[in-house]
């Protein structure tokens, strides 16, 4: 592999665009546990703008925990 450069631009895009795929995921799982599809679309914009503290939470860890992940397992395979 060659060298690596961090592009901060390209991170925040990818970040943004993780955020509100994961928003609107995490909006989906909870609409198909509790039953309640007609409030989706709040639920989504109140979990992807910040409105709902335990969701806002539960991303951020989710996110967190992916990217840790991710990152070891790619330093492992670089180094191997």
């Amino acid at each position: 592999m060659g060298t690596w450069n961090f592009n901060p631009a390209g991170f925040v895009i990818n970040l943004v665009i993780g955020w509100f795929i994961m928003s609107f995921l995490q909006s989906a799982v909870r609409s198909l546990f509790t039953g309640n599809w007609n409030g989706f679309v709040s639920r989504f914009h109140g979990i992807a703008f910040f409105h709902d503290g335990w969701a806002t939470a539960i991303n951020c860890a989710v996110m967190l925990a992916i990217g840790i992940v991710t990152t070891i397992l790619w330093r492992l395979t670089r180094r191997g």
